[in-house]
């Protein structure tokens, strides 16, 4: 993956180049916000699969279905989400 952004001085915030970003009636677009969206795009998908992961758990459990493969794998599932998650916060994302 490429950056878009650098670093300005004192590392406080991110420059985009002009040729990155561009203006118009609506906003911003540009190689760089569509970067950003897929970006949050990806973060909200997460979230979203974790509140469905954690209901499907649920359903399993209510149904004594704690050792089943497909159980399993969703624990397996959430776990890895939830560490792509802390993740992204350790970055103040």
């Amino acid at each position: 993956m490429s950056r878009l952004t650098r670093a300005a001085v004192g590392n406080n915030y991110y420059l985009a180049d002009d040729s990155k970003i561009q203006h118009d009636a609506e906003g911003y677009t540009g190689e760089a916000v569509t970067k950003l969206a897929k970006f949050e795009n990806l973060y909200e998908d997460l979230l979203a699969r974790q509140n469905d992961i954690a209901k499907e758990l649920e359903a399993l459990r209510l149904e004594d279905k704690t050792r089943t493969l497909k159980f399993k794998q969703l624990f397996a599932n959430k776990l890895t989400n939830s560490n792509i998650l802390t993740l992204f916060k350790s970055y103040g994302l």
